[in-house]
């Protein structure tokens, strides 16, 4: 019989978090497309024989890990807990069952041990194509935005489902690389598996689901200790966004009641008819903006949730009514903000202004003697000031997504980087001043038209300073020297012509 003192459960709870680390490495090291090997569009997770977050690799994107737990319940739930067998690879890309939009794939294994469900492993991906219009907010429903694939058996008994895999490719425009990187998450959910079962081995005095419970239950404790310090009340804000076919704005009511809270989205604005609507991704960045501010030095698990009730309207921009399209969810990315905005007052030490953004997309898509390619750049704004802090320089916020590497542009799309630099003072002014965003310009090197996809977000309305601080300022994106006039749309870029983007810098903080 284990003892639990506070070094045993220590001990146990950085063990479990060092299996999330491991899959995480392995996902790095074998996907094949560069937005995940180069920035870092994953997450690992490992979760509780009752299908709660336990551990989460550290520099997962946070919604991934915020909603990861919603999904494999959906799975199970589908597929059914009978049915599943060791060596069993559970997947979905479906933004109805929990997952965040249908580029990001999750796959969860069962871990068994003694013949019983012991936890469950989890990584999630985004994948460089998933057919359809993809990536960009010009689709007006789900049908549109690519190839969806419900909650199936990905691997059965350790053997790959080769339908699933023929239709799967037969969807996409780069079967080899979107494989690839299906391939990886298999890899690293295998891993995992491995961990787990050889530390269960090493002790056979150990019992996950009483680790589970006492380190669910530390980190509800500190969320519980840190809302008592709020004082009871109601804490409101809004933050404007650009929106697609006219602005949207998030509005957000905190109710603090002794060791609880309700987070209350009403008034928010209604659901685009474009695809910039949020699904998952609202809960998975309300619980991030939260552990920001309630309990910023814990591993984050089930637990940060238990004292908190998130209300969403139905039919909103952050909890769209079905089929709507869903894949350019920047929105969502806003609600941190939106939460520091209101909680200033109680919280002023802990709260931030606004990022320039989560972070730009380019899609780059095209053919040559090779066939089809297809790849996804990432480019961020400046990341928001807080008390004591200037913002960091192109530093995606919330989303935790690299900047793709110039010599990646180069080496895997037909492109060529003229220029790439940081636009000095476009972060907000303040006591302390918001990251400035950055300015790159791309030239097609291709003897053909590029199907380019934007997808960006604070050209029309800049990053909010706070508490006295100023805006940072707006994006710019332009081809050939003309604004782009829909920046979150589809269009085609001619051999010879060029791109320019100018990241927006985040909001300042603190009188100047």
């Amino acid at each position: 019989m284990m003892t639990w003192d506070a070094a045993t459960l220590q001990i146990v709870w950085q063990r479990l978090i060092s299996v999330a680390d491991e899959m995480a490495a392995v996902l790095l090291r074998t996907a094949f497309s560069s937005v995940v090997r180069e920035s870092n569009d994953l997450a690992c997770a490992v979760l509780t024989a009752d299908l709660d977050l336990l551990v989460e690799y550290g520099r997962s994107v946070p919604v991934f890990t915020g909603t990861v737990a919603g999904t494999v319940r959906a799975m199970v739930e589908e597929i059914g807990r009978d049915r599943l067998e060791p060596g069993d690879v559970l997947a979905t890309n479906d933004p109805w069952v929990g997952n965040t939009h249908l580029p990001d794939l999750t796959a969860a294994t069962p871990v068994f041990h003694n013949g019983e469900i012991v936890a469950f492993v989890a990584s999630i991906c985004h994948l460089s194509d998933i057919g359809g219009a993809s990536e960009g907010a010009f689709a007006q429903d789900i049908f549109e935005e690519g190839f969806c694939l419900p909650p199936v058996k990905l691997v059965e008994r350790g053997t790959p489902n080769a339908l699933i895999r023929r239709i799967l490719a037969r969807n996409v425009r780069v079967p080899r690389q979107v494989l690839g990187d299906v391939d990886a998450l298999v890899a690293a959910n295998a891993l995992g598996v491995r961990r787990i079962t050889a530390m269960l081995s090493d002790d056979p005095d150990l019992d996950l689901t009483e680790a589970g419970r006492r380190i669910c239950a530390a980190t509800e404790s500190a969320v519980r200790t840190a809302i008592l310090g709020i004082p009871d009340g109601s804490y409101g804000a809004t933050v404007e966004l650009d929106g697609f076919e006219e602005p949207k704005q998030i509005t957000v009511t905190v109710e603090v009641a002794g060791d609880t809270m309700v987070v209350d989205y009403a008034s928010t604005s209604g659901q685009s008819r474009y695809g910039i609507n949020s699904g998952s991704p609202t809960l998975g960045y309300t619980r991030y903006g939260l552990a920001c501010l309630l309990a910023p030095d814990l591993p984050n698990n089930e637990g940060a949730l238990r004292p908190v009730t998130i209300k969403i309207p139905d039919g909103s921009l952050l909890n769209p009514d079905k089929p709507a399209a869903l894949s350019a969810n920047f929105p969502a990315h806003a609600i941190p903000a939106v939460l520091s905005r209101a909680l200033l007052g109680p919280l002023p030490a802990r709260v931030a202004a606004a990022a320039g953004t989560p972070f730009w997309v380019v899609g780059v898509r095209g053919r040559d003697d090779a066939g089809p390619f297809a790849s996804l750049l990432c480019f961020n704004g400046g990341q928001g000031a807080c008390e004591g802090q200037d913002g960091h320089p192109t530093l995606s916020t919330p989303s935790n997504v690299s900047n793709t590497p110039v010599e990646v542009i180069e080496a895997q799309t037909p492109l060529l980087v003229e220029r790439k630099t940081i636009v000095r003072g476009s972060g907000g002014a303040g006591a302390w001043r918001g990251g400035d965003g950055q300015e790159v310009v791309l030239r097609s090197l291709h003897d053909e038209p590029l199907d380019i996809i934007f997808l960006t977000e604070r050209i029309d309305h800049p990053a909010p300073g706070l508490a006295g601080g100023a805006d940072g300022l707006p994006g710019a994106l332009r081809i050939d020297d003309v604004p782009v006039a829909e920046p979150k749309s589809r269009t085609v870029l001619a051999p010879g012509s060029r791109i320019l983007l100018r990241t927006p810098g985040g909001g300042g903080f603190g009188t100047p």
